[in-house]
């Protein structure tokens, strides 16, 4: 879905107001978020059948995906805004991987 509301407004609008930026952004966002979950539940569920695992795997990959295509979005936008230098994109990305080490942690 999200690439095909990329696809559309690439097509039919000219990318010169901030609604249409946010809207291909956001677009972008959501189709590679969907991406990396779909592959992240793949690969979380590729040893484990059923049960209480299969879905923590699931849960896993699907917050993974979000955290990908979320931060996917915060760039793009920060890139449409000429807001992006290496140094706010390591600023946007890094909470990402510190919030998945944390929630990572297996409690014994």
């Amino acid at each position: 879905m999200g690439a095909a509301v990329v696809a559309f407004t690439m097509a039919t609008r000219d990318p010169d107001g901030i609604a249409i930026v946010g809207l291909v952004a956001g677009g972008a966002a959501v189709a590679v978020g969907a991406l990396a979950a779909v592959a992240f539940m793949a690969a979380g569920t590729r040893t484990v059948k059923r049960g209480a695992a299969r879905d923590a795997a699931v849960a896993r990959g699907l917050r993974r995906g979000v955290m990908v295509g979320s931060a996917v979005g915060l760039v793009t936008l920060l890139r449409a805004l000429d807001g992006l230098t290496p140094l706010t994109a390591v600023g946007v990305v890094a909470p990402f991987f510190v919030a998945e080490a944390v929630l990572s942690v297996r409690r014994p």
